[in-house]
């Protein structure tokens, strides 16, 4: 090969077969060993308080309770200063703290969920929510999640400064089998003043 200045100069191919090779290995190895590992999920036990939003004086104001066994609390999907997002199976639960610039309330943080959740793609929250009470006394309003060849549900409870969505969806058999623990979860939640 000829270049300015009339030096001539061998290409060698060895280095570009060894950083091939060390792409191939990153590539295919590293999602086998996230895999075994465990993939940065840490299980959750039955009983187990979490907590979500901006921490004041040691506790969060956003909290529910894991009342089953077999979920596992995703530490790269969660940020606790907004969100958990839980596993089980192939069914993902996500519970996000919403602060307003306005008055907030059930009805228009349903809608405003509504809004978000098409964004991007084939799903829909149903358009005739039903009123949920938590243990707690909590009001809100929660329907059915679908679209993306998935099931689920979601919530949304409002106080005036704070609020909190909950989605939670899967394949619709595998949504079936945990339906009845999402719920519980979702009857758990509680939103300090």
């Amino acid at each position: 090969m000829s270049v300015p200045g009339g030096r001539v100069t061998r290409v060698r191919w060895w280095g570009t077969g060894l950083v091939a090779c060390v792409l191939l290995v990153l590539g295919a190895g590293l999602p086998l060993l996230d895999a075994a590992l465990g993939a940065g999920g840490r299980p959750v036990r039955p009983g187990t308080v979490l907590s979500v939003g901006t921490e004041r004086d040691g506790t969060r104001p956003v909290s529910f309770a894991v009342p089953s066994a077999g979920w596992t609390l995703s530490e790269e999907r969660s940020f606790l200063g907004g969100n958990a997002f839980l596993t089980r199976d192939e069914v993902a639960f996500n519970i996000s703290v919403v602060v307003p610039l306005a008055p907030l309330d059930a009805p228009a943080l349903w809608d405003g969920l509504a809004k978000l959740v098409t964004v991007g793609r084939d799903r829909r929250l149903g358009t005739a929510p039903a009123t949920i009470t938590t243990v707690h006394g909590l009001r809100g309003l929660t329907g059915h999640l679908t679209g993306d060849g998935r099931a689920g549900t979601a919530a949304v409870f409002a106080t005036r400064r704070l609020g909190a969505t909950v989605t939670a969806s899967g394949p619709p058999g595998a949504y079936r089998r945990v339906a009845a623990q999402v719920d519980a979860m979702m009857r758990t939640v509680r939103i300090s003043p």
